[in-house]
């Protein structure tokens, strides 16, 4: 216990110890200034941009019908902040399959026609 404490004394009271310069703190504050400034509202852009065009990707995957004004309404939903963005996708995700339907009934129809009349 005397040994320890009197170690502990000593190392307490020596003058060796130094502070650090801060060169490296500085040069590492600097690099992550930099990064904050310039990268990150880089990317942000790219990112907020990619989200928007999301619903046109989407609508040009399925082959949508009304692909161009839903092009439209992804490039009024950036001026808008974003506003028109959940109904531009709400609109590329809709099936148009169920109401294609009618014109195969009425082909069937017009086949069935043919072999009543004959």
């Amino acid at each position: 216990m005397q040994r320890t404490s009197l170690l502990l004394c000593l190392l307490l009271s020596c003058n060796f110890v130094q502070a650090s310069t801060g060169n490296l703190e500085d040069n590492i504050a600097n690099a992550a200034s930099w990064l904050i400034l310039l990268v990150l509202p880089l990317a942000g852009i790219y990112l907020f941009w990619k989200v928007h065009i999301y619903p046109e990707k989407v609508a040009e995957k399925k082959k949508h019908p009304q692909l161009n004004a839903i092009k439209s309404m992804c490039l009024l939903s950036l001026v808008f902040g974003g506003l028109l963005w959940p109904v531009a996708l709400i609109w590329a995700n809709y099936d148009y399959g169920s109401q294609n339907t009618p014109e195969k009934d009425i082909e069937i129809t017009e086949e069935e026609f043919k072999t009543l009349e004959n």
